[in-house]
């Protein structure tokens, strides 16, 4: 299977509250052929978001306001059944930053600088790592 035929079966869910790079990533991944795309610039509606509409995959910033990206990644453990591949997104790369993603159960840490190539790639690679 072809990689925008894989993708083509992949919902996703992004979190930003920049509204712009939300709009941008929403265009790259449905440009990517991913199936449905959605998001979100509050961080408050992204659990209920997941419960709703259960993605395959989070792209989750983690400068949220209230909740920020952590808290939403240690809410989804409590989500009945599997949850989505969670992707965390950040503007400051930092090996803490990264690790604490990590521990809590996101899939991987991507920069927002990060090529709309690299960024399919880095997606295409996470998501068949988890299936």
């Amino acid at each position: 299977m072809t990689e925008s035929a894989q993708r083509a079966h992949v919902t996703a869910l992004i979190a930003d509250d920049d509204d712009q790079n939300a709009r941008l990533l929403v265009r790259i991944l449905e440009a990517g052929g991913y199936g449905k795309v959605s998001c979100t610039t509050e961080s408050a509606e992204v659990i209920s978001l997941c419960e709703r509409e259960r993605p395959d995959l989070l792209l989750l910033d983690v400068s949220m306001p209230e909740p920020n990206g952590f808290e939403i990644l240690e809410s989804l453990a409590t989500l009945d059944g599997p949850g989505p591949v969670v992707v965390m997104l950040t503007g400051h790369e930092h090996p803490s930053i990264e690790r604490k993603a990590l521990e809590l159960g996101a899939a991987a840490m991507i920069g927002k600088t990060t090529s709309r190539h690299e960024l399919l790639e880095r997606l295409d690679a996470t998501l068949a790592a988890r299936a």
